[in-house]
């Protein structure tokens, strides 16, 4: 029986794909800017799922199609040379539903008998994913045990038309059609204890990377440049990562490669905007870890370790170890993922003593009524603590992970993210420049998707699912909040109005922390409040305009063009320097009003119809929404009169919506709300 697994590129159709391996010019020199669909990835799912094929007697390939990115000859070219029994997909993100549909369809076309397998978070969609592509059968959850068993059950039943229902609902992780053509899901898949969870080799990949792009060599791009300082954090460079610590340490990594590594598997939480498959939180055993730090270092040429847990430091006792063991090994690393509210001081200062560069800490909203309706279960005051520890100890971290256009996000909820993140700005010696914030997306699989059904945003028929899946990944290109869908209470003219508080509203809030801030503690406050706002402010927005000007005024395009885009870069500069010294009851309103021009350029310009429907989730036309009771609805008025912070998780409000709407009577109906509820 011939396997082959394949990763699955995201995006959009109408995208140009180019390879993310070999590396283009273009992509060399990177920032870490969001853009994650512009960098290598490691395809370590369907590399754990091959080597727990290969620890029960099955073997497989592997087919990087998500950094190869190959257009649909070279998927042909490169399948015939297989032509496998078995293909299983990996699609980990629910914006690779495009692709993944694209590429089923070739499977099909070329063998009509062979099993199409889909794992990954793409599993949320399901429903989706079976009725709408050429899929048989997801595995939903953790696929290293289902998969195997799937395999089984295909090598005694190979015939793909012809299916045993009853020995498939023996085996715990599937979704699949029944007789009935219905929806079954046999629940989640079985989980490997984490202890005895090991990291998979490269040589499968390896030798994937040389059959179908060419060079097994091209596994070394995947991993970044320890010589780019930006590297080496994983997070948005900022000035308070030049320190003379740091830029000492960077000279001795100079020639290095930076890796990538999970130490555990899950998280402790369960916010409700993140899907959630993958059941509760796993270590992984400390003899698997030490000789995978090995191998990257002598293999691969690592000198630093990104590690990927979404939880980094919640077992106290694994976290002290991985510790040592990167300090053992003489390894930099950066955590990716930590919980403010598990990590403490002393936790920190031992990290920093075992060799961590940087943290980044989740989190999403400065307002605690947003992370409560989340369920983060963290303070602003903790993630502000931990923040000023990493400031004194010399630890490099980021602010910018903040999220707008929650359910319940309300102009007051926006405003005090804007001023939470200037805060923070402030402490890490920041300029006042903020990144874009991102918009909260429902993610199939979510406490947040289902809400955004109830309340009538995403449809619940599959054409209503899947052209939600398309627009979703089609938005995902850097269009800001083209790529919202809108589950607040607000108009869409109000919700864009917040993208301005962020951005002009921080900017004030920061030049209002430099004033608190020095008139209190300074020897001298008047010089030192002028000076940084001069530094941190007014020089940093000269700069910014500069680059705006080279990049959108200075180079060659229509003359009417080139006007259009120096009125428009101008007057930006002029409201920045105006927010220096504009009070707030004079502010606002005039940046409510440019918020309202520029919303009515943008709804002029993409409120398009493509193929009878709209093409960007934030103008998409929600029929549905005006036949839905606005009791389901969370209101600032609801969130009032709520005395728990349970009462205002998203959680709560979608049960309570779901025994308003209807319980689930069939057995369908129960397999999807299963679905619909992975956490």
């Amino acid at each position: 029986m011939k396997v082959l697994l394949c990763s699955v590129p995201d995006g959009a159709l109408q995208k140009v794909q180019k390879p993310l391996i070999p590396r283009l010019k273009s992509n060399l020199a990177h920032s870490w800017s969001g853009k994650d669909n512009e960098m290598p990835t490691f395809p370590i799912g369907i590399l754990r799922v091959l080597s727990s094929m290969q620890k029960n007697g099955y073997d497989g390939d592997i087919y990087d199609i998500n950094n190869l990115r190959h257009s649909d000859e070279e998927i042909i070219k490169n399948l015939n040379k297989i032509k496998p029994d078995v293909v299983g997909l990996s699609g980990p993100l629910s914006h690779c539903y495009p692709n993944l549909k694209r590429i089923t369809k070739i499977i099909r076309d070329l063998f009509p008998k062979s099993w199409i397998v889909v794992g990954g978070h793409i599993s949320g969609s399901s429903q989706v994913v079976l009725n709408k592509t050429e899929t048989n059968i997801v595995v939903v959850g953790d696929g290293e045990i289902s998969f195997v068993k799937l395999l089984d059950y295909i090598k005694l039943n190979p015939n793909v038309s012809e299916k045993d229902y009853t020995a498939l609902n023996q085996i715990q992780g599937l979704a699949f059609l029944d007789k009935n053509n219905k929806l079954k899901l046999t629940g989640y898949g079985t989980q490997i204890v984490g202890t005895e969870m090991e990291y998979p080799s490269y040589d499968k990949w390896e030798l994937g990377l040389k059959e179908f792009g060419g060079s097994d060599e091209l596994v070394h791009e995947v991993f970044e440049e320890a010589s780019d300082f930006r590297n080496i954090f994983g997070l948005n460079l900022e000035k308070q990562h030049y320190t003379p610590e740091i830029l000492k340490i960077h000279e001795t990594l100079k020639g290095k490669k930076v890796g990538r590594i999970q130490t555990s598997k899950g998280c402790v939480a369960k916010c409700t905007f993140c899907q959630r498959a993958t059941k509760g939180y796993r270590v992984f055993g400390q003899n698997h870890m030490e000789a995978r730090i090995i191998e990257l270092k002598e293999k691969y040429n690592v000198g630093v370790l990104l590690v990927d847990d979404e939880n980094f430091g919640s077992n106290r006792k694994q976290g002290y170890e991985c510790a040592r063991l990167m300090k053992k090994h003489g390894i930099y690393w950066s955590s990716q993922g930590a919980r403010a509210a598990s990590i403490s001081v002393e936790d920190l200062k031992f990290y920093k003593a075992h060799n961590l560069l940087a943290i980044r800490y989740g989190i999403e909203s400065g307002s605690q009524t947003i992370l409560d309706i989340m369920e983060k279960k963290t303070t602003t005051q903790q993630v502000y603590e931990q923040i000023e520890w990493c400031t004194r100890l010399g630890v490099a971290t980021t602010s910018e992970a903040f999220m707008l256009g929650y359910p319940g996000e309300s102009r007051k909820t926006a405003l005090e993210t804007a001023e939470y993140n200037a805060q923070l700005r402030y402490l890490l010696g920041n300029d006042w420049n903020t990144a874009y914030p991102a918009w909260a997306t429902s993610i199939p699989g979510t406490p947040l998707y289902e809400y955004s059904q109830q309340i009538g945003v995403i449809g619940d028929t599959l054409e209503e699912e899947e052209d939600y899946l398309y627009r979703t990944a089609d938005t995902m290109e850097d269009r800001g909040i083209l790529n919202y869908l809108n589950k607040t209470e607000h108009d869409l003219k109000e919700v864009h109005y917040w993208l301005y508080l962020y951005r002009y509203a921080g900017k004030k809030a920061f030049v209002n922390e430099i004033i608190k801030k020095n008139w209190r503690y300074a020897k001298q406050p008047v010089r030192r409040i002028i000076s940084q706002i001069y530094h941190q402010c007014i020089k940093e927005s000269f700069k910014t305009y500069k680059n705006d000007f080279k990049s959108r005024v200075a180079k060659k395009i229509n003359i009417f063009k080139k006007i259009n885009n120096f009125i428009h870069i101008s007057a930006k500069f002029f409201m920045t320097i105006m927010v220096i010294f504009l009070p707030k009851v004079f502010l606002f309103p005039i940046l409510k009003l440019m918020s309202d021009v520029s919303f009515y350029i943008l709804k002029k310009r993409h409120k398009s119809v493509m193929n009878g429907a709209e093409r960007y989730n934030f103008f998409v036309d929600r029929r549905a929404e005006k036949n839905i009771s606005s009791n389901l609805k969370i209101t600032d008025d609801k969130i009032s009169k709520t005395s728990r912070t349970i009462e205002r998780s998203l959680r709560s409000v979608v049960k309570v919506n779901s025994e308003q709407i209807k319980l689930p009577i069939t057995d369908e109906e129960k397999s999807l709300q299963l679905l619909a509820r992975q956490q």
